[in-house]
């Protein structure tokens, strides 16, 4: 009986940590729906990317909402030439 390769487990550990990671993503796609978030799945990602390279909650929260007051601000502006 032949042996498992170190590259079968390999495989397995990718695998495991690729469906972990879709649920992950899943879940927070979902809490950002139910707290109407209006983040996109990009965004969403981004955000996360952000978090766990270790920037601050809050002030990605804040940069959040400046961005998007200053786009409100923008599209306002365009609107009204």
């Amino acid at each position: 009986m032949p042996e498992p390769s170190s590259n079968d487990h390999d495989n397995t550990n990718l695998y495991m940590r690729l469906q972990q990671s879709q649920l992950v993503r899943a879940n927070i796609q979902n809490i950002s729906q139910f707290l109407n978030t209006g983040l996109s799945l990009e965004a969403l990602d981004i955000c996360v990317k952000l978090l766990e390279a270790g920037v601050h909650p809050q002030s990605l929260s804040e940069a959040v909402i400046q961005i998007r007051n200053e786009m409100a601000t923008f599209n306002n502006g365009q609107s009204g030439e």
